[in-house]
């Protein structure tokens, strides 16, 4: 006879659920005037109080950086980031921001200059005033293109790459604290098969208490698919892992980019566009960091074949969003909600909503960061000139939480007991990836349902909802 073992007697508590409706209701949209600032090279972060700092630029002679901050009641006058002239602006390989705290940094290119021209510029106010622009490699004398920043523990900065050409690697500069500087590239991307990484996508560097990781679109003899780099306690990059199943085949760089978050089960979610299937589509994918695995990946939307591109991800509390741009004869901007767990990347195509249809033209590149239930949405419309942004707030209706005392889950021979419910529940098993494996109704607190390897069962019975963490 066969020994089963619930590995979780703890309680993995869910966001929204197949019979929840979660819903976010956004306030009227309020353009930030780029009129003279530039609406490309769009991003934004949260300062700690959860208020949104934007990034935009404006190409051209006449064009520069500038910083827009939310002031409570709207956004102040855009704030000019660096005096520099002739900064590279452009939305998938242009500037990017880190911020962590009150500290924001911002790392630039000059056009032209891809040797010696990338940049690093900080405030340590969130974004009000800026420090004189420090160069990356100063010295350099091959490719140092497209610096990506992030902060380390420490609160010093860090950049990522494109290192060389042809081939192409993938360089990360460690800060000098003492000399004030950014110490010689070093090669995080040995440890990925081929030789060489995609030259225009974006590196994604991003830290987890004080394990620096990267993600970043690989070059295998032109499979271009992202890979999540790693660093030993000495800083080395050691390890890879291919979280990028779809391993699309093309001559050229795609020039896109993949955005992260940390799941409130200590998942990480990736999002990045592929067109390994047929066209541009956008995909999640999670990654157990702990045990160094892919747990799951798949299209967003995957009934559906529209163009889309630029997914952008965000997670707190008990929910994670995504926001991705759909071509259905114009350009849209969709958002997605569901729970802050790896099982919740699925639940985005239930709860996909556009929030620009209603307007005309287009409305593309968009970002989306998540804090204490408030959604922060901002995205590209060329035909006003200017960025839109929403505010939002996450609203779910019909089940409830339990307290997780209430019920209790053990195994049996053929499936579990749930005990603490009274009557009859609904049942649905998930895969850690999200996907819905079984489903179905119980009058004697009892599932029976063969399982190999781990699942989240969620029960919800009386208006409430719970789910456990199983293997067997």
């Amino acid at each position: 006879m066969r020994t089963f073992n619930l590995t979780a007697l703890y309680l993995l508590m869910l966001g929204p659920i197949a019979g929840q409706e979660t819903t976010i209701n956004w306030d009227a949209p309020m353009g930030i005037d780029a009129a003279e600032t530039g609406y490309s090279n769009l991003r934004m972060e949260l300062d700690p109080d959860g208020n949104p700092i934007v990034l935009h630029g404006k190409s051209g002679s006449a064009g520069g950086l500038y910083c827009s901050r939310w002031n409570g009641a709207g956004f102040d006058d855009a704030t000019a980031v660096t005096a520099e002239t002739g900064i590279f602006i452009n939305d998938s390989e242009g500037p990017r921001m880190a911020v962590s705290g009150n500290k924001v940094v911002v790392a630039y290119q000059i056009s032209g200059e891809w040797d010696t021209g990338g940049r690093v510029v900080i405030s340590e106010d969130g974004g009000q005033t800026w420090g004189d622009p420090i160069a990356v490699a100063p010295e350099a004398t091959e490719d140092h293109f497209m610096p990506v920043p992030a902060l380390d523990a420490d609160g010093d900065p860090w950049v990522a790459l494109k290192w060389g050409n042809a081939p192409a690697l993938e360089g990360v500069l460690d800060w000098n604290e003492e000399e004030g500087a950014f110490n010689a590239a070093t090669d995080a991307g040995a440890v990925l098969p081929g030789d060489a990484v995609c030259e225009c996508c974006a590196s994604m560097p991003f830290i987890i208490g004080d394990q620096r990781y990267n993600l970043v679109r690989n070059n295998n003899n032109n499979v271009r698919d992202f890979h999540l780099l790693r660093a030993n306690g000495d800083g080395v990059w050691t390890e890879s892992l291919d979280v990028d199943p779809t391993n699309w085949l093309i001559n050229s760089c795609p020039a896109s980019e993949a955005e992260v978050a940390l799941l409130g089960d200590g998942n990480i979610a990736a999002v990045f566009m592929s067109a390994a299937e047929g066209g541009s589509r956008t995909y999640w994918s999670t990654i157990d960091p702990a045990a160094w695995t892919l747990l799951g990946s798949d299209r967003i939307e995957p009934t559906l074949d529209f163009n889309e591109n630029n997914p952008s991800v965000s997670a707190d509390g008990d929910h994670a969003v995504a926001a991705w741009e759909r071509s259905d004869g114009g350009y849209n901007v969709m958002v997605g909600v569901g729970a802050n767990t790896a099982a919740g990347m699925a639940q985005w195509t239930a709860n996909a909503a556009s929030t620009t249809e209603a307007l005309s033209g287009h409305s593309r590149k968009p970002v989306i960061r998540l804090k204490n239930g408030v959604v922060h949405l901002v995205y590209q419309r060329a035909s006003d000139a200017l960025v839109h942004y929403l505010k939002g707030t996450i609203e779910t209706a019909g089940t409830d939480r339990v307290q997780a005392a209430e019920w209790m889950c053990a195994p049996t021979e053929s499936g579990w007991r749930i005990a603490g419910t009274q009557g009859t529940f609904q049942w649905r098993l998930y895969d850690l990836s999200g996907r819905s494996m079984a489903s179905g109704n119980s009058t004697d607190q009892r599932i029976a349902c063969p399982l190999e390897g781990a699942a989240i069962l969620e029960v919800v019975a009386d208006g409430r909802q719970q789910a456990f963490k199983v293997f067997r």
